[in-house]
């Protein structure tokens, strides 16, 4: 299980872009259970309302979305 949780982390890092159907996904910070994020309507924008989530919703999230890692 251990393994498990620090290959999410390894995949879900602070400043990746992941681009979605009707926008992009900015990942602000990671915790041990959590993220946060913020959700964009274009990669350039500055504001936006930050946002907590656990780490597997997340992913469940990105992958029922087909997400694409931008950068």
């Amino acid at each position: 299980m251990e393994n498990n949780a620090k290959e999410h982390l390894q995949r879900l890092a602070a400043g990746q872009v992941w681009k979605l159907e009707h926008g992009y996904l900015h990942i602000v910070d990671s915790g041990k259970r959590h993220i946060y994020y913020k959700t964009l309507k274009t990669p350039n924008q500055q504001t936006a309302i930050t946002r907590m989530i656990g780490i597997e919703a997340l992913l469940n999230y990105l992958r029922q979305s087909e997400a694409v890692l931008v950068a």
